[in-house]
């Protein structure tokens, strides 16, 4: 018979007692999980026009110092330093290093993900959380990819620095795709007066932000605050000015720009968004925009 001590505790188990404990326990579901690591570590650039294709993986750009810029889809990006930004995969882009050098770490990888990654032609500033995890990310890839500018992998490397690259990294990620930042909220939808009500307020555009990705009702978000359809209702068009189903729209359509300059189809983006149709799509975008899918995708290419 095999016994396991747990030294907290002082306790004994034998082998089936342990399999009851670990029956019993909650089990934790991936919601986003790092599956392959291209490369990662720190290049100099110096000053100049650099032609930058992002390859089959997402590329993450930190400007440890140093400022830059990407051109890519008709988007602009300016990375201060201490910022970092995110290419999707497969994307030709301009970098135009400023001053003279700038010293930046390159990460380039791919994901599994449940949730939905609003990552793209957005700049994050590397405060809090962020920037502790980046220096560890960097300082366990160099134990991996000793040789700068390449994607040779040490012949030898602890296994400890691969799962700490694989954690950092995904818990980067989440922390960017956070929406709960009061001054992403304030930029969108200026949330006004105080109290219990404009607290309200911002669960309900955080819980749509959370969820632009499928159907939402009413009652699905009254249910998740505990308060009745009316009040919520009411409570979110005090403190923004507009009702819930107006800014659940206009965060989708958001969404669906960002998509088609990254060149997705109506259909996919109308599934992917949670529309019923791509006809119906069609005509919420053009509602909150003014005009189609197909003439705003047209405005891009000029």
């Amino acid at each position: 018979m095999l016994y396991f001590v747990d030294f907290f505790e002082r306790k004994v188990y034998n082998k089936s007692m342990l399999n009851d404990i670990t029956a019993s326990g909650r089990v934790i579901k991936d919601a986003l999980s790092l599956n392959n690591l291209y490369y990662s570590g720190y290049d100099n650039f110096a000053k100049g026009e650099y032609v930058f294709e992002s390859g089959p993986f997402i590329t993450l750009l930190f400007a440890e110092s140093g400022n830059f810029s990407i051109n890519h889809q008709g988007s602009l990006l300016a990375v201060k330093e201490s910022c970092f930004a995110f290419l999707p995969p497969s994307t030709p882009c301009r970098f135009f290093v400023k001053g003279l050098t700038a010293r930046v770490f390159v990460c380039k990888f791919t994901i599994a993900s449940k949730i939905p990654l609003d990552l793209f032609d957005n700049v994050f500033f590397a405060s809090g959380l962020k920037l502790p995890l980046l220096k560890r990310l960097a300082r366990s890839s160099s134990k991996i990819f000793p040789q700068k500018n390449t994607d040779v992998v040490a012949p030898f490397y602890s296994p400890v620095d691969e799962h700490t690259v694989k954690n950092c990294l995904e818990l980067l990620l989440i922390e960017c795709v956070k929406p709960a930042d009061k001054s992403i909220i304030d930029g969108n939808y200026p949330i006004s007066g105080k109290g219990e009500g404009s607290k309200t307020a911002s669960k309900i555009y955080e819980y749509l932000t959370k969820n632009v990705h499928r159907n939402v009702s009413l009652e699905e978000v009254a249910d998740e605050l505990f308060f009745s359809v009316s009040y919520v209702k009411t409570t979110f068009k005090k403190h923004t000015g507009k009702s819930i189903i107006q800014v659940f729209n206009e965060l989708k359509i958001k969404r669906a720009k960002k998509l088609i300059k990254r060149g997705e189809s109506f259909s996919q983006i109308a599934s992917g968004l949670g529309f019923a149709d791509q006809r119906y799509f069609s005509r919420v975008f053009k509602h909150v925009t003014g005009m189609t899918p197909t003439e705003y995708k047209k405005t891009l290419i000029k």
